[in-house]
């Protein structure tokens, strides 16, 4: 099986990136499989590695290059750079001769199924259907989030093979169940030697500084939990715009003893194992891979129970508590209570541990091939 993964780039942390390059290196190890990785923009150090296996194309539009100059720039890489990705793609594809395409990245989405080839495409959706909408936060990018949906729901989606979303929740909320669309869930790229212990006075948190992660909800949720236990430390880990006004709320709330911003970290897992308790307070997700690798450690979570991934994965009382979304009272309530039942946190640890392995690679990858198979059978059938 030829299989192509299309996507922005892999120079940059992010679940999008980690999860794509896993199941690239996690497929070309699969007898008989080779597999291409082809990206728009990649300019600088790769964050996650390839195998020397795995075939890897930069396309070198280099979309943002200099899009800060003016409007009419960023107007420039929407219009110009996107017909000069598609050709670029088209050579690329055509060369290859693939089985299967799969666009990952929001660059090639909408005009990778127009590309005429005998392959078959797949759209994979790393977020819940209206991830837009969630984003949106004024009048404008409203207006830019209902058109983009619909020139998507009208031009773009019906003319891909397959649509892979990750969650059942979403199929089943966002997509009507529709057949055409399939639900693997995200793999974990390892099992883990070891575990916390889940000694450390230690919550953590992972994730962009951004609106989507809702870091302030935590913060002001972590204010409750300081009062009662001041001797507990919040690491949140992670960079983004919003780096500023969290440094400012954990400073007007006098956080600054207990509640940490980390920056970026390429050893999240050496962090989970030396804490004691995963909070996720997203907005909306696709489905957390950080949530996952929190339980591989051994965490027990809490988290909102955001659109969409939390649900698919944490059975609520058993390997972590689910809090509907901005109730801080309550995520601070959870919170709490894992910190002073020393045994409802390692029996809820345990739980989260044997969780994560139904999310083991070697679980997912077979999920993948059986598409791939059943796509491409019809595909040579008519």
């Amino acid at each position: 099986m030829r299989v192509v993964y299309c996507l922005d780039s892999i120079n940059y942390v992010g679940g999008i990136q980690k999860v794509t390059v896993t199941k690239a290196n996690a497929l070309a190890r699969e007898p008989g499989n080779e597999v291409w990785v082809i990206v728009a923009d990649n300019s600088g150090r790769r964050v996650f590695e390839l195998l020397p296996c795995v075939h890897f194309i930069d396309l070198a539009v280099n979309y943002y290059e200099d899009d800060w100059m003016s409007r009419w720039n960023v107007l420039k890489c929407i219009i110009v750079k996107r017909r000069l990705h598609k050709r670029r793609l088209t050579g690329q594809l055509r060369q290859i001769c693939p089985d299967v395409v799969i666009s990952v990245g929001q660059s090639e989405k909408n005009f990778l199924p127009r590309i005429i080839g005998e392959w078959v495409t797949i759209r994979e959706f790393r977020y819940t259907r209206d991830y837009r909408k969630l984003m949106a936060d004024g009048f404008f990018s409203n207006v830019v989030a209902r058109f983009s949906d619909l020139y998507e729901r009208l031009f773009s989606l019906p003319k891909y093979n397959k649509i892979v979303v990750q969650t059942y929740e979403d199929k089943q909320a966002k997509w009507n169940n529709s057949n055409r669309v399939s639900v693997i869930h995200n793999p974990l790229d390892a099992t883990l030697a070891y575990r916390s212990l889940l000694s450390d006075n230690k919550v953590i948190a992972i994730g962009r500084l951004t609106y989507q992660k809702n870091f302030t909800s935590l913060i002001r949720a972590y204010s409750i939990v300081a009062k009662r236990f001041p001797d507990w430390m919040l690491d949140i880990y992670g960079d983004g715009a919003e780096k500023q006004l969290l440094a400012k709320l954990i400073a007007d709330l006098s956080l600054n003893r207990v509640v940490r911003l980390d920056g970026l970290t390429a050893e999240a897992l050496k962090h989970l194992l030396q804490s004691s308790i995963f909070v996720l307070s997203s907005r909306f997700e696709g489905m957390p891979n950080v949530m996952l690798e929190a339980m591989s450690c051994g965490l027990p979570v809490v988290s909102y129970a955001c659109p969409c991934g939390p649900k698919d994965i944490i059975t609520d009382g058993v390997d972590g508590f689910l809090v509907p979304v901005g109730d801080e009272k309550l995520l601070a309530d959870r919170i709490c209570r894992l910190i002073e039942d020393k045994d409802l946190r390692k029996r809820m640890g345990a739980a989260a541990l044997e969780r994560s392995k139904d999310f083991a690679i070697e679980k997912i990858i077979p999920m993948w091939m059986e598409l791939f198979a059943d796509l491409v059978r019809q595909k040579r059938q008519g």
